[in-house]
């Protein structure tokens, strides 16, 4: 046989200690590698959670003068006088967003719903079955599934028909990022506060689609958006087509798809 011959059908070396590990086995029973995952997933969370509330933090702050962190609707009533657990002094000027954290907690959310879905995870399924899998199977319930199934039918967009005017100042949730959300739910930025009072603000022909129909805040259209934890608290207002939110009701808002009840 000719040396090109024998070229074209000799198989490739692969040098000791380049070739790539094998990936680990898919157990269907739950044991090995996936199961002290979830394990250490289970002990970082424990690490995760409020200090007044005990459940897994949800815009984690914490008061400055001591270590430790809470939900920031959980010390909304303590700013001013002190830390509910060790009574340090709190002021608002010493009180802090930890960005790193709040980052951590929402990864650890997505490696749950990885690690401890009933079902095969999306990822799992693919590198069992070695083929991409539909993603609708093993998307992530609720808002996310909500979304997409509007998205489809060609529903209006979460905030069509809304209005929302930013006022004070905003740190934890920027103002920018806001007014993307906005914008990108199908609502319009309004650059004057809103006249509960004014027949003109009271009179504009717009329908919130996404609100629950049992609700009287389905004929509101024109919110007052301000942050929960800075200085600026304007007097309530909930009068017709206007109404008062925090900027945390509007981010839950997003993320569940849903024009959520405001408390009265």
């Amino acid at each position: 046989m000719p040396d090109n011959q024998q070229g074209r059908n000799r198989q490739p070396r692969v040098r000791s200690g380049n070739e790539p590990p094998s990936a680990p086995a898919m157990e269907p029973d739950g044991r090995g590698a996936w199961a002290h995952s979830r394990a250490a997933l289970d002990r970082l969370e424990k690490l995760l959670r409020c200090s007044r509330c005990t459940n897994i933090l949800r815009e984690p702050v914490c008061l400055g003068g001591c270590e430790h962190i809470f939900c920031s609707n959980c010390v909304s009533d303590c700013i001013g006088t002190g830390c509910p657990v060790c009574y340090t002094p709190a002021w608002i000027q010493d009180v802090k967003i930890n960005r790193q954290l709040d980052s951590m907690i929402q990864l650890c959310s997505k490696l749950r719903n990885l690690l401890h879905d009933n079902k095969l995870s999306g990822v799992k399924a693919c590198l069992r079955r070695r083929v991409c899998e539909q993603e609708e199977k093993y998307e992530i319930p609720e808002g996310p599934h909500r979304s997409r199934l509007n998205r489809e039918q060609l529903l209006p967009k979460l905030f069509d028909g809304c209005y929302f005017y930013l006022g004070g100042s905003f740190k934890h949730h920027p103002k920018d990022n806001l007014i993307k959300l906005v914008t990108a739910g199908g609502g319009q930025i309004l650059s004057r506060k809103p006249k509960p009072d004014s027949d003109v603000t009271q009179t504009i022909n717009t329908v919130a689609y996404h609100a629950r129909p049992d609700s009287d805040q389905r004929f509101c259209t024109q919110y007052i958006i301000y942050e929960d934890l800075s200085n600026y608290h304007p007097e309530r207002v909930r009068q017709g087509k206007v109404w008062k939110a925090p900027s945390s009701w509007f981010i839950d808002c997003v993320m569940s798809f849903e024009l959520l009840p405001l408390d009265s």
